[in-house]
């Protein structure tokens, strides 16, 4: 069984597809990956060359797939980053094709826009993630800016995540799993379901990382094809987090030092979780 994967690639360095690849890899699935960019290094690191894929492109990789698989063996669509806004149609005409020919099939939407109040994407593509891809999801996992930005909410603290989550809950989704948000000296990562609301933190560390939300997807559609329950992968994916950012502090790599813990990830434990009240 595999997982079709649409999203960003770098040549040097671990993010999008280069960071999902190898972590899904690591908890034994099967990756489709079709990349909407192809970019020398994050932008993050500095000035960059390459370019994105037109939607046609990506709709004729993702053909290609079904040409030469059975698309019932996909068990799950992840798709991250986008290069344009018109990927978004090329996204969600995958997560119908694959849908249809598996009807257990989910599609888990990392929505790729910015951090920190920042948005680093090309003009239309929130947008057309909002009003696209959103409805056609079965779990979002915005961080808080990005939560913002879909729903039109301030997102400064835990009490508005959670009612910008359940708000976005209403758009589609069965799940909205809130990450990276600080606060004190933790970060906490919030899953938000109808019925429920869990709670998973992090040690906060003394620098930032490029690429922890994607691995934190990766990690999360990766516990959940393991029979995962919601919880133990939200637990899991935090834990694994922890992994590879005190071996990438340790290391002194600039970029996340996830080929050093991929037997590491297939071991991690849980971090502890707690349920909150409605």
């Amino acid at each position: 069984m595999a997982i079709l994967s649409i999203q960003s690639a770098v040549a040097v360095g671990y993010v999008g597809n280069a960071m999902a690849e190898p972590a899904l890899n690591a908890l034994g699935h099967e990756v489709w990956r079709v990349d909407t960019v192809a970019f020398s290094n994050h932008p993050g690191r500095g000035p960059f060359t390459g370019d994105a894929r037109t939607p046609e492109e990506v709709k004729d990789i993702v053909q290609g797939i079904a040409n030469l698989v059975e698309l019932s063996s996909c068990t799950a669509v992840l798709s991250g980053y986008l290069g344009e806004a018109g990927t978004a149609d090329s996204v969600a005409q995958a997560v119908t094709f694959v849908k249809q020919a598996n009807s257990e099939a989910f599609y888990i939407l990392d929505p790729v826009l910015g951090d920190n109040g920042q948005v680093f994407v090309a003009a239309g593509i929130l947008e057309a993630m909002r009003d696209q891809l959103v409805p056609l999801a079965d779990i979002v996992l915005p961080n808080p800016s990005e939560l913002s930005w879909l729903t039109g909410r301030q997102v400064t603290d835990a009490e508005e995540a959670l009612a910008a989550a359940r708000a976005l809950l209403a758009e589609g989704p069965n799940q909205v799993v809130v990450t990276g948000l600080v606060e004190g000296d933790e970060v906490a990562n919030y899953l938000i379901t109808a019925n429920t609301t869990l709670r998973a933190a992090s040690t906060k560390r003394d620098r930032r990382f490029n690429g922890t939300g994607d691995l934190f997807a990766a990690l999360f559609i990766g516990w959940l094809l393991r029979s995962a329950s919601p919880a133990q992968a939200l637990a899991s994916s935090v834990a694994g987090l922890e992994i590879v950012m005190d071996e990438t502090l340790r290391l002194g790599f600039e970029d996340l030092a996830i080929i050093p813990c991929l037997t590491s990830l297939a071991a991690a434990g849980e971090v502890p979780t707690a349920l909150l009240p409605d």
